[in-house]
């Protein structure tokens, strides 16, 4: 064996068994976020749709702090009652913190805080816990939910320029790596960062799987940017061997209610979410019980990877309360793709050994619908479907979206008239991560979006490139080399009193991977993939040898 394979199996080896223990030890990040107190309506509208997903709330009086349990909502008096209680150690990660560091470790089960709802009132006076009490909406100045901080979570959990968030598919990954022959480039997409006033922080990828250009299309990734500033700066970048094309960046900035939450759908429309429902099932291949997997957000997620499934596609059945019998829905999912799939799409390509340049100059000339023919057959992209009275109905493919970090997003749907939706999420054995689903009802509420252009690009050479990304005409930014970067500027209007602002980036481009493989094509090989499901069923087969050889060499 070469040296350097030798190395990488080793080094593949140590990094499996030190991520399990590191994932399992490390520190997860929570933040608390305010919602919505303008007035006494929107505070009971509030609490008790908070109260519905069965949170714990917890009142904050000066350095007290006291359970509240048993809710009881007073319309009329504007009130609630409930009784009073001690808050349990579980629960006083966030009520005793004495410094800003929102961390909770999953090994002892601390994750309850993200169960929780803070409210603040300016009255220090101790209350009686043994006697009902009885709390004015007009007395709450504050109301804190307690959510999962992907971003900080993803950035503490991150190996070199690649990030790969730890877990059962980085796991696999190493198994991958520890027991291929070549060595394999990892692929991606072009990196979104934002700058948060310390640094650039990591957002997101952009139109993954876009890999040739007639494959070039549109994307919509949210962004957490520093709203009260007047100048938001992105940073775009190339981290990884690729050539990335980027025709134009834009800014969709939203202004809306505090109450609402708002997401994009996959075709670049807005929707107000603002009564979320879970599931009340959700089961991988009707026979493995994942709802656990899907109730919050918490990268604790359903990776589609039934190992006693017969099909090359896992199916994910999802049902949900439609007690209004609604004929509309907006279906909200956390997700990504897996960094499993990026490394077996790798061994996939590097079977064209020496050849690869050459086919890759084929395939750039296939027409965009037999590639996304070829795509779509393999169960690559997420299918989404609904449950009809003529069967299931397709809804909507999702294409990859990259395996650095969860995306939230939102799907339209058009349902039958039943006091049930059913909705079925199908892909390939492991080719995706969910880590959070709901349905809302609700009607689409008011808003408004402006679209906002850069003022300023310089890339990496201290050069002006606003001319290649200010309008969707093709012509590009292109960033050919690892490191390349372009810092943009935008300006942006304060919201309107009473308003808050939600920030989508819409790009839209494609790029091209940079491979260097040798040797012969394995002609094999690359055949069985011309099969619909072929790379699915690869993909329950790599998984498994590699398992057994991992356990193998263990003894």
């Amino acid at each position: 064996m070469k040296p350097h394979l030798l190395l990488r199996k080793i080094v593949a080896y140590i990094l499996l068994f030190s991520c399990v223990n590191l994932f399992f030890s490390c520190h997860r990040f929570y933040r608390p976020v305010g919602v919505n107190t303008s007035n006494v309506e929107n505070k009971q509208s509030t609490l008790k749709q908070l109260a519905q997903e069965d949170r714990y709330f917890i009142l904050r009086k000066g350095t007290d702090s006291y359970s509240l349990n048993n809710l009881v909502f007073d319309q009329t008096a504007m009130t609630l009652t409930a009784n009073l209680g001690g808050v349990p150690l579980e629960h006083q990660r966030y009520a005793k913190l004495r410094k800003n560091r929102y961390t909770y470790s999953k090994a002892k089960k601390e994750d309850v805080v993200l169960k929780e709802v803070h409210l603040y009132i300016s009255d220090t006076l101790r209350i009686d816990t043994t006697r009902q009490y009885t709390l004015a909406l007009a007395d709450i100045q504050k109301i804190e939910v307690i959510e999962f901080n992907k971003l900080r979570t993803s950035s503490s959990y991150t190996l070199g320029t690649l990030g790969i968030g730890l877990g059962a598919v980085l796991v696999a990954a190493v198994i991958a790596a520890a027991t291929y022959q070549e060595p394999e480039p990892g692929s991606s997409c072009p990196y979104i960062s934002v700058y948060d006033g310390e640094g650039y922080v990591l957002q997101g990828e952009l139109y993954g799987g876009a890999i040739f250009p007639q494959l070039q299309r549109d994307d919509y990734l949210p962004l957490q940017l520093p709203l009260a500033n007047s100048t938001f700066t992105l940073k775009i970048s190339n981290e990884l061997p690729e050539i990335q094309h980027t025709d134009f960046l834009d800014l969709l900035v939203v202004e809306h209610e505090p109450h609402q939450k708002m997401l994009i759908d996959p075709e670049g429309q807005v929707h107000s979410i603002s009564k979320p429902l879970k599931p009340t099932g959700a089961i991988l291949n009707k026979q493995q019980d994942v709802m656990s997997l899907v109730l919050i957000k918490d990268n604790k997620s359903c990776l589609f990877n039934d190992p006693n499934s017969l099909n090359n596609s896992e199916d994910l059945f999802l049902n949900f309360k439609n007690d209004q019998k609604s004929i509309k829905a907006k279906l909200v999912l956390n997700l990504k793709s897996s960094s499993w799939f990026d490394n077996l799409y790798g061994e996939f390509t590097s079977g064209f050994g020496s050849y690869y340049p050459i086919w890759i100059k084929k395939q750039e000339k296939v027409p965009a619908g037999k590639l996304q023919k070829w795509i779509n057959e393999q169960n690559i992209p997420l299918t989404i479907s609904v449950k009809t009275g003529e069967g299931w109905k397709e809804v909507k493919k999702l294409n990859t979206i990259g395996p650095l970090l969860n995306r939230e997003i939102v799907i339209p749907l058009e349902l039958p008239a039943n006091e049930q939706a059913e909705v079925r999420l199908s892909c390939g054995y492991l080719f995706w991560e969910l880590d959070y689903v709901a349905i809302d009802y609700s009607e689409d509420e008011a808003f408004k979006i402006s679209r906002i252009k850069p003022y300023q690009a310089i890339n990496e050479h201290q050069l002006n490139v606003l001319p290649a990304i200010l309008h969707a005409d093709k012509k590009f930014l292109d960033q050919p080399n690892i490191g390349d970067a372009t810092i943009l500027k935008y300006k942006n209007k304060a919201a309107a009193d009473g308003k808050v602002q939600t920030v989508f980036l819409h790009s839209s481009g494609y790029y091209e991977h940079v491979r260097s493989y040798k040797g012969t094509p394995k002609t094999a090989f690359l055949k069985s993939f011309k099969k619909p499901g072929a790379f699915a069923a690869y993909s329950k087969q790599r998984f498994s040898e590699s398992w057994n050889t991992l356990l193998s060499a263990q003894k």
